[in-house]
């Protein structure tokens, strides 16, 4: 067991020591290390991907389908959904479920059992993709960007008119999208589309077909032979990843990250993961029939690939155990001391606890990770001076 890192946080004339951790296990799940090809989606091209009320949603040539069981199989679930010309995202609300599509934006009441078309105001149906941001739904047409404040009611032109705008993200209350060929390869807005401003410093392609957010961290790719680049301050610059990092100078159209993760699939070169912020790559192709990746995204417990002929693919996130689980915060309270950690999907951890520095170690409890932020109470604790933890995997 390494120590990586120990913080003093005082809280109330108290203070809990965190001690970050520790990478002592292996992997828990799936033991084969490679991706599987979901059943329903054979030789199929499939474009888009979303989870969303415990379904896996994919999308392609042939429309939306929809999976239960972590996208081991696939039914078509279409029904009042563009039939005639490509499903190319997803995105949602805590009310609908929603589709770009070749035919304009379709949204579905029922967690896609059926689809009804959204498209009043807007002018361009050729949809590349859609964004829930805030109270707006954003889609991203050839012509330019729209908005939809009333679930797509409704639409208004969102800007950039006459420019291919071909995908949307949000950070930190700031608007991005990628364009193709144009001016700029990504405007930024910090007025829900009102305005735009050019952010393309440090960027040599003017087309960007992917862009998402890692935290506060951006990642955008586009034309052959540019590869991916990285923006760590809300797109004010962006810095090119070089080919030493592992990452090929290729196309790459999807992304994917969880709090320890960042995927990239490319056009060609199949799915490559970073687990420190893009600064190194490793390829994960084992099993993955088709390397032209359109979309990425994360369930429960998979990471799920859309590829341009051979349809949807799954590979457990328990294969990878490159990153430490970590505590996030602590703070005291009435009664304890809380403790939010982190770990990856189905990694068994124990947070443990001393009660002075260099003092003997004792198991608090064991817990699974979700890939997600948890919180305990340590309930033991709501009168001592001071607790130091620590967490592991297994």
């Amino acid at each position: 067991m390494t120590i990586r890192n120990q913080v003093f946080i005082h809280r109330w004339a108290a203070f809990a020591a965190i001690l970050f951790l520790l990478h002592t296990g292996m992997a828990h799940g799936q033991t084969d290390g490679q991706w599987h090809q979901s059943l329903g989606t054979e030789s199929k091209n499939m474009q888009s991907l979303i989870f969303n009320g415990g379904r896996t949603f994919a999308g392609g040539a042939t429309g939306a389908y929809v999976s239960t069981d972590s996208a081991e199989s696939f039914v078509l679930s279409n029904s009042g959904n563009d039939s005639t010309g490509p499903t190319r995202g997803f995105a949602s609300n805590s009310n609908f479920l929603f589709t770009c599509t070749s035919q304009g934006v379709f949204r579905s009441a029922d967690n896609g059992a059926t689809w009804l078309p959204k498209n009043l105001g807007l002018t361009e149906l050729r949809t590349s993709g859609i964004h829930h941001f805030d109270s707006w739904l954003i889609v991203a047409t050839p012509t330019g960007a729209f908005r939809s404040q009333n679930e797509g009611e409704s639409w208004e032109s969102a800007g950039l008119a006459g420019t291919d705008v071909r995908c949307v993200t949000s950070v930190d209350g700031t608007l991005f999208v990628g364009a193709n060929n144009a001016a700029s390869g990504v405007y930024k807005s910090a007025d829900y589309g009102t305005s735009w401003a050019a952010a393309n410093t440090g960027l040599v392609t003017t087309s960007v077909r992917a862009i998402h957010h890692k935290g506060a961290t951006l990642f955008a790719a586009g034309a052959i032979g540019s590869g991916v680049y990285r923006s760590t301050d809300l797109g004010a610059s962006w810095t090119q990843l070089s080919a030493a990092t592992g990452l090929p100078r290729s196309s790459f159209r999807g992304f994917a990250s969880d709090d320890f993760f960042i995927f990239a699939g490319s056009f060609g070169g199949g799915v490559f993961y970073s687990a420190d912020n893009g600064d190194t790559w490793t390829a994960i192709n084992a099993g993955l029939l088709d390397l032209t990746i359109f979309d990425l995204r994360l369930n429960d417990t998979m990471l799920v690939a859309a590829t341009n002929t051979k349809g949807v693919f799954r590979f457990a996130l328990s294969n990878l155990t490159r990153l430490p689980a970590r505590i996030t915060s602590t703070a005291m309270t009435p009664a304890g001391f809380s403790i939010s950690y982190s770990a990856q999907t189905g990694a068994a951890c124990v947070l443990e606890y001393a009660d002075s520095m260099g003092g003997s170690w004792f198991n608090l409890k064991t817990m699974i990770g979700t890939g997600s932020p948890i919180g305990i109470t340590d309930d033991s604790t709501p009168n001592r001076s001071q607790r130091f933890y620590r967490i592991k995997t297994q």
